[in-house]
């Protein structure tokens, strides 16, 4: 709102100064005259005789139009009092219809364009003008205002003056109209920068290439990958067309996403439901001129290999010797060279394995000392947490861990191993003819591992207890298939000496002979004792307690008799 000088009804007489004295005057002073000639005057043809020798200073001085001239001094006295000014204070200002200022609407965009003013549209799409800071810092300085230039920025320096132009448009000072604007003329004026080529190789509508550069920028600049819908729909100034990239965006269908450059956040293998990143694609396309550093983070379900206490298994001949290939295919240079190989051949380079058996055999035990022996990170996902938490994305949250996974593999100088823990409800046979909603997206999660699995670069691993109804298409795409049984006696000997050193052989026969115990029951037993110990003391732990926790340990089912164990 523009503040009104003539508090009575009739307007005070304004000092004219003879044409001599009007070239002395500086550009504000010759702008507060025009001020003071305009109010309430209607445009009329004694206000443009009074005031053409201040308008002319002011055109020759900026190089604007004459009608330009006066709307720039309407303007400058909503500004002088932090205000700004919608054609309707100007038509009240000067006293005139306010047809007659929208006329002149024309000359005002081209102020806007060319710099001079800012274009504010306001929450209900009202539209207000301000004096832009460069343009008032020019009059004040009694000098020619001379648009910004970008010329010659490095790639660091073209972001910087992108994150003002973005900060402009957070602080209402610039319109998403002239933030475009000066977007085309910052990368007009920089063309050999890679960021700049391949943002307009992209074929991108302007918005799409600005929210593009907000993710470098924060990425490059800030080391901040993630950002949030408010982190990139206050670009738009318009309530509508913010509320369709919103919708577009949350529904995974903007063009940015389309194209693969841009996806959810995803973290512990699930995707944020409202924040957004550049992709591995989007990063290695733009941000070639930047030393981006990858943070190493570790989160729930990453273990890093060193976090992995190391533990003697023991399994039959065959078992053994099966995963005693599967390390030595995992040593690094062992597996580089293969994946060569492979890659010669067209071949993929992916390693799909399945440890199937009865629980508490050792199955994710050995994947763990798979990735202690080699060095390996290892990523490990609950298919049924997936499930449970994110009824209806279900099938999102398995793209995001394959995409994750990715990602790591990219970033990590030995390959992960991704686990699939206890994988029963992935495996099974796919529904034919599925009519019910959990029907359907059960079939829709194996097509995904599926697809997934046939264009695998790295490790996959997975666990299940049941493969009797194991769909054939699973079955195909292992290529490591290791069956974990019971261990048998001679067997079940070693582990009750490599967890109970102090027993002596004839415990260690007899607990063997009569409990047909897996090792992660034996292990069970172990921690038990070793709780009653630090409870009531080690001498509270004998032979006789050893054989009562083993029976324990057994539980029968009533009706069938048939035994089972706890898991651990």
């Amino acid at each position: 709102m523009i503040r009104r000088r003539m508090r009575s009804g009739k307007k005070e007489e304004v000092e004219l100064l003879p044409l001599q004295d009007v070239e002395k005057l500086t550009m504000l002073e010759t702008v507060n005259k025009i001020i003071e000639l305009v109010e309430n005057s209607g445009l009329s043809k004694d206000f443009y005789e009074k005031a053409a020798p201040y308008i002319k200073v002011l055109m020759e001085g900026q190089g604007i139009t004459q009608i330009q001239s006066i709307l720039v001094a309407v303007i400058a006295e909503a500004t002088s009092m932090g205000n700004r000014a919608s054609l309707i204070d100007m038509a009240e200002f000067v006293g005139c219809n306010g047809i007659i200022i929208m006329q002149y609407n024309a000359a005002i965009e081209e102020l806007v364009r060319n710099g001079f003013l800012i274009k504010h549209i306001k929450f209900d799409d009202s539209v207000e003008y301000g004096l832009h800071p460069d343009f008032l810092e020019a009059l004040a300085n009694n000098r020619t205002f001379v648009r910004r230039s970008y010329a010659g920025c490095t790639p660091v320096s073209f972001l910087q003056a992108f994150f003002d132009l973005t900060h402009e448009r957070h602080e209402n000072r610039l319109s998403t109209d002239i933030l475009c604007s000066e977007f085309q003329r910052l990368c007009e004026a920089n063309p050999d920068l890679t960021l700049v080529k391949e943002v307009k190789k992209l074929d991108l509508e302007t918005m799409d290439q600005l929210v593009l550069v907000q993710f470098c920028r924060h990425l490059a600049l800030n080391a901040e990958a993630d950002l949030s819908l408010e982190n990139l729909s206050f670009l738009y100034d318009n309530k509508r067309e913010r509320q369709r990239f919103e919708s577009e965006l949350n529904s995974d269908y903007s063009d940015l996403q389309l194209k693969e450059l841009v996806e959810r956040t995803c973290s512990d293998g699930f995707f944020s439901n409202d924040e957004f990143c550049l992709s591995e694609k989007g990063r290695k396309l733009l941000l070639k001129e930047f030393d981006l550093k990858h943070p190493r983070k570790v989160s729930g379900d990453l273990i890093r290999s060193s976090d992995i206490a190391k533990k003697d298994l023991f399994f039959s001949k065959e078992v053994q010797q099966q995963l005693e290939g599967l390390y030595g295919l995992l040593q690094e240079e062992n597996y580089r060279n293969i994946c060569a190989r492979l890659k010669e051949k067209g071949l993929r380079q992916g390693f799909s394995c399945l440890f199937y058996g009865e629980p508490g055999t050792g199955k994710t035990e050995s994947v763990l000392q798979l990735a202690q022996k080699t060095g390996r990170a290892l990523m490990q996902v609950n298919i049924a947490d997936i499930k449970s938490k994110w009824v209806g994305d279900s099938e999102k949250n398995v793209k995001a861990v394959f995409s994750r996974y990715k990602s790591l593999v990219e970033q990590s100088e030995l390959a992960p191993i991704l686990l699939f823990n206890e994988a029963d409800a992935i495996i099974g046979k796919r529904k034919e003819g599925a009519e019910r909603s959990v029907d359907k997206m059960e079939n829709s999660i194996q097509n995904i591992i599926l697809q997934e699995m046939e264009t695998l670069e790295g490790i996959m691993i997975a666990t299940t207890n049941l493969v009797q109804n194991m769909d054939s298409a699973f079955e195909r795409r292992f290529l490591y298939k290791v069956r974990f049984e019971k261990p048998q006696l001679d067997q079940r000997v070693q582990i009750w000496h490599s967890m109970m050193p102090d027993l002596n052989e004839g415990v260690v026969s007899r607990l063997a002979s009569t409990f047909d115990f897996s090792g992660g029951q034996i292990e069970n037993i172990v921690r038990k004792c070793d709780v009653e110990s630090i409870l009531y003391g080690q001498e509270f732990i004998n032979d006789e307690k050893i054989e009562q926790y083993c029976k324990e340990e057994k539980i029968i089912m009533k009706g069938n008799h048939q035994p089972i164990g706890f898991r651990i």
